[in-house]
């Protein structure tokens, strides 16, 4: 029993030996250490080959945008510098992309107003905007765009479109009426061989009554001798309770000046106060009449009490 319990602990001895003295030292020289160098500040090239000189690897791992910095300079990187880590492990860096670029959407067959919105959510803007007559898409509608669907562009750029200006309604061009009075955009509209449409009057104190703020078709449209001009023309407002407030002023006026009110202009509201007539006599109260008839019942009862001459007459006769 005991030469059993002998070898058994031989045997692990044995183990811990091979295992301390062998295996050890070749799995610690089998993964070398390194440490890890600074890779912020430097361009993506660079830092690879300071990274690949000692024994790591670089990959990679996001974009940030800043346009104050180079495009490829290195923001971050994990694991941090001077630390050391098993040889051959990568570096992952985060690397400036530089100013943010905006993909430009499809815009055609869009309305200039779809259109615009859809520029605006990406930063970009409505450039100028070519019109032309086709029969492909309704009025004021995107025909086709300068720079292609899928673009990378800088934020804030103007996208220039070609928007449909609807069919050729004829050879004949609507003139530019607008800011023009009244009758010179009649005489205009009749010498264009057009026809004067819909007038239609708005309150605007910003012009002057009776000139022309808008009109439809716009300017330059293709049009025929059948084609109508709708005109939009500026009018004053009118404040009607001025006038009222001036009418009440020159009544009153009147009256100051002539000394008495003329009946026929001024009549007396139902909020007015007339006058009253005047009662001279008071109300009585109660205790005024109570007053008032004491009196009487003394009177009542002396009448009634014999006199003291009286009673002595009467007993002379007796």
């Amino acid at each position: 029993m005991l030469k059993k319990f002998l070898i058994f602990i031989s045997a692990l001895l044995i183990v811990f030996l091979i295992f301390n003295y062998v295996v050890m030292p070749l799995y610690v020289n089998h993964y070398e250490t390194a440490k890890v160098p600074k890779l912020t500040g430097l361009n993506l090239i660079d830092a690879k080959k300071v990274a690949e000189e000692s024994g790591l690897d670089i990959k990679q791992a996001d974009i940030k945008y800043d346009e104050k910095i180079p495009i490829g300079q290195i923001l971050d990187q994990n694991p941090p510098p001077d630390v050391m880590v098993k040889s051959g492990r990568r570096v992952y860096v985060t690397i400036c992309g530089g100013e943010q670029l905006a993909e430009v959407p499809n815009l055609k067959g869009r309305s200039l107003r779809d259109a615009k919105f859809a520029l605006e959510q990406r930063g970009l803007k409505v450039g100028e905007t070519v019109r032309k007559n086709t029969n492909e898409f309704p009025e004021d509608h995107v025909v086709s765009q300068i720079v292609q669907p899928g673009s990378k562009v800088k934020r804030n750029t103007a996208i220039e479109l070609i928007v449909s200006d609807g069919p050729l309604a004829g050879e004949l061009k609507v003139p530019m009426i607008v800011g023009k009075t009244l009758d010179e955009a009649k005489k205009i509209i009749g010498e264009s061989k057009l026809k004067v449409g819909k007038i239609t009057y708005q309150t605007n104190n910003e012009v002057p009554a009776g000139q022309v703020v808008d009109q439809y078709p716009k300017a330059d449209r293709s049009a025929n001798e059948n084609t109508t001009v709708e005109l939009f023309v500026a009018r004053k407002k009118v404040v009607i309770q001025k006038e009222e407030e001036e009418a009440d002023m020159s009544v009153e006026g009147n009256a100051d000046v002539n000394g008495t009110e003329d009946k026929s202009v001024k009549t007396s509201k139902p909020n007015d106060k007339t006058e009253q007539p005047k009662d001279n006599t008071k109300p009585t109260t109660k205790d005024q009449t109570k007053e008032t008839e004491k009196p009487k019942e003394s009177d009542k009862s002396s009448e009634n009490k014999p006199s003291p001459d009286k009673d002595k007459q009467d007993q002379k006769e007796k």
